[in-house]
């Protein structure tokens, strides 16, 4: 027998298991967060306006209303949803028409008031007949109750009446509906099973439907007539059964279709590819357009949803087909199909196909680097900056390329090669990145670059003292070879805003403002003669100083640069004893070497301070101590 595994075992294997499934999330979610959405436009949707019916099925909107739902646009706004829909193209809607229903929902009242809601929109309306109570489908075919026990002769009279009751109800109301269907999804026929196609009912199917759209006819004869059936992918249906109709002497206006990658079990380019070489079939055999009255897709799988739509659409709008209805797209509970998003309530990227937009998911759109000038060039006083971008767009579109130094645009370039040349840069170190976009306002920003205009001298050994504290001090000492006009410019790294005095010698000569997640700081003074300076930063914040770590130093008139100096000045006091070995002890007394005078005023390296007995020639006092604070 095998053995069975202890709790503790089973304990483990389940938590490696549920880690597992848990890394494996994390990751398919971070690959899905580094997908990026492009819109791209398939067709001019306003060009169409009044030559395709952007459609949908609106029959479950009064119910839904009844129920206190609420529906939101893209931007969250509450809103009747009808505006919302016409505000994502759509500008027809479908009214499902049914005799005597349970409530009301789609009887001639809700009908009515649903089309006048939709007209003062401007919206064109569909009535759907399903001459039914209830759905009629090509499951259920039921006769409404009161018709339950009429002869064929007697259910033509009633549909005849029905159908002009309901028209004349609309225009009363002064509307016109644009297309009357006769039957809902009729691939058996009708009123099962007297008028059931596929149990001998096929004449008295063309009877009812000939009675119909006489109705229609009679009322207005600008209203089109629709035979609806499902399945767009079946060419052999419709072939059957509009055979049938026509040697029977049924004329139609428009065939009806139902186009559902779902209920197909095809996907969308491939129910795209069977609708179409079915539509085609039915505009050349019997010269007839054919408009697709329901479709719809996956609520959840937006882009999907989308991507089939639009191209669908741009399919028919190029074959010269009269319309696309999204059957309920306003749904949110109980319907998959549908186009809104159950937690926001707000329309998916579905409905934006009705307004000729396609989303795609893409690992990029735009790519850019900047190629000129390189981090940490320096360019020479007086020459020109040449910047230079290498951008590609995924979809080959024009692309606008904005130069920034240090926050400012120095200009534009919209066509390749993207090459600014500009003499406007001040003379300092500086900071340069490209913003690149193209015509949807899709942005991405380069990686910055670094660099100097102007030669000048980088000091990186900074002397720092109680650096945290207001007060605290930066130090450098400079061998200035000629007096004039300088640039001093200070890298350090900052999470919060400082302050600092600039001092050159013991004379104030800047105020210094430390940037949060800045990198440099700089400002210009005036040399007045040559020789060494010490220059300092003392703090003025609580905080203290940024963590200081270079100055850069640029001569603006042309003069040489100046160089780093000792830090104590012992060999200009002493020139007398130069060569005298002076011994150098710690703070506490512990000695660290002997070293010539001339040599003192080097760095310590990580020691904090050094105690010094100077020869008698500094001060009145033999052996003084002299305190050398580095950091």
């Amino acid at each position: 027998q095998e053995k069975i595994p202890e709790r503790s075992e089973l304990l483990m294997k389940n938590i490696l298991f549920r880690t597992t499934m848990l890394l494996l999330f994390a990751v398919s979610y971070t690959m899905q967060a580094k997908s990026i959405t492009v819109i791209d436009t398939i067709f001019d949707r306003k060009a169409y306006e009044e030559k395709f019916a952007f459609g949908a099925d609106i029959g479950f909107v009064s119910q839904m209303e009844s129920w206190n739902t609420r529906w939101y646009d893209k931007n969250g706004a509450a809103r009747d949803i009808l505006y919302i829909l016409k505000s994502q193209g759509i500008n027809n809607v479908r009214l499902r028409v049914w005799v005597n229903p349970s409530g009301g929902w789609c009887g001639k009242k809700d009908v009515v008031n649903m089309a006048k809601r939709a007209d003062k929109l401007g919206m064109g309306i569909m009535l759907c007949f399903h001459y039914s109570d209830t759905w009629a489908d090509p499951g259920t075919q039921d006769r409404p109750a009161a018709w339950k026990d009429y002869s064929v002769a007697e259910l033509e009279k009633a549909v005849y009446n029905h159908t002009q009751d309901i028209i004349n109800g609309l225009k009363a109301e002064g509307i016109t509906p644009r297309w009357a269907q006769i039957g809902n999804e009729t691939k058996r026929g009708m009123f099962y099973p007297t008028a059931q196609t596929n149990k001998g009912g096929t004449d008295n199917f063309a009877k009812i439907l000939k009675a119909g759209i006489k109705a229609v006819k009679d009322i207005d004869t600008s209203i089109k007539t629709i035979v609806h059936l499902p399945d767009g992918h079946d060419n052999s249906l419709y072939r059957s059964m509009f055979d049938n109709l026509k040697n029977r002497g049924v004329k139609w206006d428009l065939i009806g279709m139902s186009a559902y990658p779902r209920w197909s079990h095809l996907d969308g380019p491939t129910m795209i590819q069977k609708v179409m070489y079915n539509v085609n079939d039915m505009n050349k055999r019997y010269n007839t357009p054919v408009m697709v009255v329901e479709t719809g897709h996956y609520w959840d799988k937006p882009i999907e949803a989308n991507n089939y739509l639009v191209q669908l659409m741009d399919t028919l709008i190029k074959k010269g087909q009269p319309g696309v209805f999204y059957w309920e797209p306003e749904s949110l509970e109980g319907y998959d199909l549908g186009a809104w998003d159950r937690a926001t309530k707000r329309p998916t990227a579905a409905m934006d196909a009705f307004l000729g937009l396609m989303h795609s998911e893409v690992p990029w759109v735009i790519k850019a680097n900047l190629t000129a000038p390189c981090d940490n060039q320096v360019i020479k006083a007086g020459a020109a900056l040449e910047a230079a971008v290498d951008a590609q767009h995924i979809r080959n579109r024009k692309l606008t390329v904005d130069f920034f130094v240090d926050g400012r645009s120095v200009g534009k370039q919209d066509s390749a090669p993207y090459v600014l040349s500009t003499n406007n840069i001040e003379i300092g170190t500086h900071k340069m990145w490209a913003k690149i976009s193209d015509a949807a306002n899709y942005s991405v920003y380069t990686d910055t670059v670094v660099f100097d205009y102007g030669e000048s001298v980088l000091i990186d050994d900074v002397s720092i003292d109680n650096g945290t504290q207001r007060g605290g001090t930066a130090t450098w000492m400079l061998d200035f070879k000629q007096p004039g006009w300088y640039k001093f410019v200070v890298g350090y790294k900052s999470s919060s805003f400082l302050s600092a005095e600039g001092k050159l010698g013991s004379d104030s000569i800047v105020k210094v403002y430390f940037p949060a997640n800045s990198s440099s700081v700089g400002a210009s003074a005036r040399v007045p003669e040559a020789g060494i300076r010490k220059v300092v930063l003392t703090s003025t914040s609580s905080k203290g100083l940024p963590d200081i770590h270079s100055l850069r130093v640029f001569p603006l008139d042309g003069q040489a640069l100046p160089a780093e100096s000792s830090a104590n000045g012992i060999e200009d006091l002493c020139t007398d004893y130069k060569d005298e070995t002076l011994d150098v002890y710690s703070m506490s007394g512990v000695f660290l070497y002997s070293a010539k005078a001339s040599q003192l005023g080097v760095s310590l390296g990580s020691k904090p301070s050094a105690v010094v007995f100077l020869p008698n020639c500094v001060g009145e006092t033999p052996n003084i101590v002299r305190k050398q604070r580095l950091k």
